[in-house]
């Protein structure tokens, strides 16, 4: 049986457990419900790109990564159905998608037709339906599109059932992986913060020449500069110091040793900061 990994903004809400109890509902009681996390910043669909492309591959090859990072919910954004590498990946097509369907290897794709949904879905709750026919909000698509068709994918049904066909030209795009170069350093993008409030950048580790135990200096979009040792981990600095480290998925991070760098430098999600690196 196919595993279903959720990632989405909803938090601590009845969203989630609606979410999850009609993936039970379609796939039956063994299903395989993962929860990836729930705790993506809300509308944040760089930070959810980044929680997807490094959290997919622990889920057994074959899996279904249901993403609801949706702010466009309800417009023209298309739903998609996308099987890339040994994953299928769904939901919106804004990008949240993106760097994990690349970095896996595009196969194919559909635009999940809402009424094939519909009509494959509903079987399967033998007429408790509110109303007798499944349901179509405007903002809730992660009810009535995402997962179930994450949940049929998951009881045998080939994606192709799900829509008409998509190719890799079609998908919107982002990055998280971006660095500019400039005459001042090397500008990079805050793209995942996380509860102690360690800040993910858009750099990887070789991307910016910097060398174990020397310091850099980071400045903000405010013009403020703080000098950072770059070093293995938290520890390396006395609690309450600021450290930059390659994290556990090769980005470069900020972290104040037992405490909260993100808050301390007043960095948010998607703001653009400079690295100068001494002697360049």
């Amino acid at each position: 049986m196919k595993c279903i990994g959720l990632v989405t903004d909803f938090g601590d809400s009845p969203y989630t457990g609606i979410i999850r109890s009609l993936a039970y509902s379609i796939v039956g009681g063994n299903a395989c419900i993962v929860d990836i996390d729930h705790s993506v910043p809300s509308f944040s669909i760089l930070a959810g790109a980044y929680v997807v492309a490094h959290t997919y591959r622990w889920l057994p090859r074959g899996s279904i990564i249901a993403t609801v990072v949706d702010p466009g919910v309800g417009s023209t954004r298309e739903p998609i159905a996308v099987e890339a590498g040994d994953y299928y990946f769904i939901g919106p097509n804004n990008g949240v998608l993106y760097p994990a369907i690349t970095r896996e290897g595009f196969k194919q794709g559909v635009k999940i037709s809402s009424q094939q949904v519909a009509s494959l879905a509903e079987p399967r709750f033998l007429g408790k339906l509110p109303r007798g026919r499944w349901p179509l909000s405007n903002t809730f698509h992660g009810r009535d599109i995402f997962v179930p068709a994450a949940a049929l994918i998951a009881s045998g049904h080939g994606i192709e059932e799900l829509g008409e066909p998509l190719e890799l030209r079609d998908l919107a795009r982002s990055s998280i992986d971006y660095v500019e170069r400039s005459n001042s350093g090397y500008r990079t993008t805050v793209v995942y913060i996380d509860k102690f409030g360690n800040t993910a950048l858009s750099a990887r580790e070789h991307s910016i020449p910097l060398k174990l135990g020397e310091p850099v200096i980071v400045e903000t979009m405010s013009g403020i500069s703080y000098r950072i040792p770059f070093l293995r981990t938290f520890s390396d600095v006395n609690p309450g110091d600021l450290v930059m480290y390659v994290n556990s998925f090769g980005h470069l991070e900020i972290a104040v040793n037992q405490g909260n760098a993100s808050r301390k430098l007043g960095l948010e999600f998607g703001e653009k900061i400079t690295i100068h690196v001494a002697g360049i």
